[in-house]
């Protein structure tokens, strides 16, 4: 196999930037079909996107001999059961954020995958950019001594309470769909947290917004903030230490004007992040995995992590984690 023929389970507005638009810019991956559970809209997305065929399910697709991994942009609820009948379809899978509805099945999938071969990725672009071990090696420098705090911000309006992200019943939540960027940051910066205590806006079973306290190793405090209600947005991380501070602009998706700041010793040092696009490099992290057996980096050990610290986080802010929900 010298291409990864990936299918897309779903017709969501993501996959354009995820894959449809990074595959130009990736020659070793190659979308080849579409299903979806209205297909008009499937046939809609795949005349938008260029995609040359569309099955007429998402179990057609996972039987299809053509299509080698599949991309799953279902709602999180939904995520976990469709990449177990990927897997036991003998597929690779590339899986959007949050990558379960919970921990419990984040750790059902990673057993299913354990052995057989296949790539199982979630699809946290921003962890496969250069910016992120950039401020890595620029705190193991020394850029700002020895770090004590860092908090780490997704905070936006998302004003229309039909979408999925206000439905409890589809793994809506500002955690779930924006806290859990920098809470991945925190962790690839510092290592695996301790949720210390978490407060919650409950809007109807939904986190509107969130803030979590965090244990971080090498004795550094964390906090991450999400908001789908904020008055201003703020997406940024704060790192404070011993002789400075590091500010990180646009962490979550750099190619949007992503930027680190030191200040230090009354002066400020400004780096431009790498304009290549996080999704192109998630791409292409994804393929070299398929095609050569390379690290995927956010992998199903890091995914059930995530989802662990997730869950706690929830029940530290008096909240049930989320819960899958069952095919229709």
């Amino acid at each position: 196999m010298s291409t990864v023929r990936l299918g897309v389970l779903g017709a969501a507005r993501i996959l354009h930037d995820a894959v449809a638009a990074p595959a130009a810019a990736v020659p070793e991956v190659e979308v080849v079909a579409i299903a979806a559970r209205d297909r008009d809209r499937a046939e809609a997305t795949a005349r938008r996107e260029g995609i040359p065929r569309v099955l007429g399910s998402y179990d057609e697709l996972l039987a299809d001999p053509d299509v080698d991994a599949v991309y799953v942009p279902t709602p999180a609820a939904l995520h976990g059961v469709w990449v177990r009948r990927a897997i036991e379809a003998g597929k690779h899978v590339l899986c959007e954020k949050p990558f379960t509805a919970d921990a419990a099945e984040a750790e059902d999938v990673a057993a299913l995958a354990d052995g057989t071969g296949l790539v199982v990725m979630e699809a946290f672009h921003s962890q496969h950019h250069p910016l992120w071990p950039r401020v890595r090696a620029l705190l193991d420098d020394g850029a700002i001594g020895q770090v004590r705090r860092a908090e780490a911000d997704f905070c936006v309006s998302i004003p229309d309470r039909s979408d999925i992200r206000w439905q409890e019943s589809m793994g809506g939540g500002a955690l779930m769909d924006l806290g859990v960027y920098p809470l991945r940051m925190l962790t690839v910066l510092f290592g695996t947290p301790q949720v210390r205590s978490a407060t919650a806006d409950d809007v109807d079973g939904v986190d509107a917004s969130i803030e979590v306290l965090l244990d971080l190793p090498g004795r550094v405090e964390g906090t991450v903030r999400a908001s789908m209600v904020a008055q201003e947005p703020s997406v940024r991380a704060r790192i404070e230490g011993t002789a400075g501070t590091l500010v990180v602009h646009a962490p979550y998706a750099p190619q949007h004007g992503g930027r680190i700041v030191v200040e230090r010793d009354g002066g400020t040092v400004e780096e431009a992040a790498d304009p290549a696009p996080s999704y192109v490099c998630m791409l292409r992290t994804f393929a070299d995995a398929v095609l050569r057996g390379a690290d995927p980096v956010s992998g199903t050990a890091r995914a059930v992590e995530a989802m662990r610290t997730v869950d706690a986080a929830y029940r530290a802010a008096g909240m049930a984690p989320r819960q899958p929900a069952p095919l229709d």
